[in-house]
């Protein structure tokens, strides 16, 4: 049977389309055209990490100033191997046409990137140092937020944030919050509440981002509600993914598998702050 696909142009599609599918995954530092192959090729990859370290000091006359070294260090993240794979029976080719092997891809795409997203959300939830608890599972208050900002002291200008991400299940708590909806507040959107491109709106000027994957897991599940500033997060994804695509002759199945490698970090653990019922 003739292939239907040319890899290299899927490869390209399937790349694309995971980079539309991503969303906390958006707000990471992406450094993947920085990493040469040589460096896919080990166990782990560096992510540049920095801290001010400058001080200043008042200079007496004809005086001088101590020099602080700039930490530049890097922090290293593990390399993890991603696949996905779909099937289809020729049966099903016959109706469905080239539509189905579009969708196949669009497919591959997006289970790559729930797990890319995943990936960067279970290690957020892990590694973040700045905690607080909530009252309730499935609900949060404006107060518990804004305690939620006042962990990060005096740093709290609107710009250095990414986003606030939530799980589907606080919706009802930011629509019945005033400080999100109401016109009296100066600070609110006007259309906040409509939600485009995951963006439910925006809460003192700060994005909030929906998404329910892996932010409410375990036997007993809770909502997970992450405050994140920007360049906390680090993402890197091998840019040639390997597309193979099969068939089988005596099953009639065509068979297409997409994989890659990716990495991701937490570049600064003091720009993330989790609010959770139950803080570990």
């Amino acid at each position: 049977m003739m292939a239907i696909f040319i890899p290299e142009l899927a490869s390209k599609m399937i790349i694309d389309e995971i980079e539309k599918r991503l969303v906390i995954s958006k707000l990471a530092t992406n450094i993947s055209k920085q990493i040469d192959g040589l460096q896919w090729a080990g166990k782990t990859i560096n992510f540049p990490t920095f801290s001010r370290t400058a001080v200043a000091t008042d200079v007496e006359e004809n005086g001088s100033v101590t020099p602080s070294t700039l930490d530049g260090e890097t922090g290293t993240a593990d390399i993890k191997h991603i696949a996905a794979s779909v099937k289809w029976h020729k049966d099903q080719a016959k109706y469905a046409g080239n539509q189905l092997a579009d969708l196949a891809l669009i497919d591959l795409a997006s289970a790559i990137a729930l797990k890319i997203d995943a990936d960067i959300m279970k290690g957020a939830i892990e590694h973040s140092t700045l905690k607080k608890a909530v009252a309730s599972a499935d609900s949060i208050t404006a107060s518990e937020l804004l305690q939620g900002f006042s962990l990060f002291g005096d740093k709290q200008n609107t710009d250095e944030f990414a986003a606030i991400v939530i799980n589907s299940k606080l919706l009802e708590s930011f629509y019945a919050m005033d400080e999100f909806v109401s016109d009296n507040k100066t600070y609110n959107s006007n259309d906040n509440g409509i939600i485009q491109n995951q963006i439910v709106g925006f809460f003192r000027g700060v994005p909030v981002m929906l998404t329910d994957n892996a932010n409410r897991t375990n036997s007993t599940p809770e909502c997970k509600t992450l405050i994140i500033k920007k360049g906390a997060l680090g993402r890197a994804l091998k840019q040639d993914v390997e597309f193979v695509e099969q068939y089988d002759n005596t099953t009639f199945y065509t068979t297409v598998t997409a994989d890659s490698y990716q990495a991701n970090t937490i570049t600064n653990n003091n720009g993330i702050v989790l609010l959770a019922k139950t803080i570990v």
